[in-house]
């Protein structure tokens, strides 16, 4: 059944009332700190290795923040996406830094040492 404008137009009023959103954000709060506290150690921590490995090799300085963003984009990736579907974003990823000027190969490992996925298969 399509509803109609009138009817999602009402509804969405409804929820942006101030009272109604900000109950829900008090009610919630606590819980969306706590794992964001989370995440954002496991991001730092992701990072930090990442970072380190870029470091190793001696990837450029003005590189590291693209093949980083990767990274996160890996890292974001692995969390809402997995097996096939996951590793399929993570080389279409790739295959868009690739077109920038980063290596493919440095790619392949930056992905396996962020979430230990291997996209070493993308074509």
């Amino acid at each position: 059944m399509v509803r109609s404008s009138a009817h999602r137009i009402a509804k969405y009023d409804g929820k942006m009332v101030g009272d109604v959103v900000k109950n829900r954000f008090d009610a919630l709060r606590d819980s969306m700190v706590a794992q964001e506290t989370t995440q954002f150690g496991n991001l730092v921590t992701m990072e930090e290795s990442v970072k380190t490995l870029l470091e190793g090799w001696g990837i450029s300085v003005t590189l590291i923040p693209s093949y980083l963003a990767f990274a996160r984009q890996c890292y974001r990736i692995n969390r809402t996406h997995a097996g096939a579907i996951g590793v399929n974003e993570m080389c279409y990823a790739a295959e868009h830094w690739e077109l920038r000027g980063l290596l493919l190969y440095y790619l392949q490992q930056v992905a396996f040492t962020a979430v230990g996925v291997d996209i070493s298969s993308c074509t």
